[in-house]
């Protein structure tokens, strides 16, 4: 009776840590089955140059969402604004902090590619807007361009949805050309003031 009792003793404690680790072990494994994977339901907020949290705006998250996953990265580059381009499958209209870029979805591979960018230093004119007609006369860029022909340039005509949408794309290209403008001149104020001045 003395032996069956001091082996009752240790084999009771060890057989139920052992439950109590199973147990555990197949709960932990049934979480682990049951997870889905998560995904985001809207694309993260755009966060301004300025640092300034803004209300949450679907639109500018799209397109900064865009800029940031889809489109080569763009070094320095700060998302402005975006619209779609009616007539054409898929493609869109995005201004940056430094240009103006034309995106189009590529059919087969279903992902978006850019047709074609504007430097804002490549502009020869303002941008005009008449009704939803937005005009931009760049520099003529190519291997054969004529010498004299960098005052004439070539105009790119993007026919937007309706006159609110290419008034708001060009007041978007105005204003990221005044702010380019203002960095360019602090930065030559800056530059200026680094120097060391000579003896008087």
């Amino acid at each position: 009776g003395i032996g069956k009792g001091l082996v009752g003793a240790v084999a009771r404690p060890t057989g139920g840590i052992i439950d109590m680790a199973s147990s555990t072990f197949q709960g932990i494994q049934r979480v682990a089955e049951s997870t889905e994977e998560v995904s985001s339901l809207r694309p993260p907020r755009l966060i301004h140059e300025d640092g300034i949290i803004r209300p949450y705006d679907r639109q500018e998250s799209e397109g900064s969402d865009l800029l940031e996953n889809h489109i080569k990265k763009l070094e320095g580059e700060a998302y402005q604004f975006h619209c779609a381009v009616p007539g054409n499958k898929r493609a869109v209209l995005m201004i940056t902090n430094r240009r103006a870029l034309f995106i189009k979805e590529v059919e087969i591979l279903g992902h978006m590619s850019v047709d074609w960018q504007c430097l804002f230093e490549d502009f020869v004119c303002p941008p005009e807007v008449s009704e939803n007609l937005l005009k931009i006369s760049v520099k003529e860029q190519g291997l054969f361009h004529k010498k004299d022909s960098a005052n004439i340039g070539h105009l790119r005509k993007i026919y937007l949805k309706d006159p609110i949408t290419a008034k708001r794309a060009f007041d978007a290209i105005e204003s990221a050309q005044s702010a380019r403008q203002q960095q360019k001149l602090m930065r030559q104020s800056s530059v200026k003031l680094l120097r060391p001045q000579g003896p008087s």
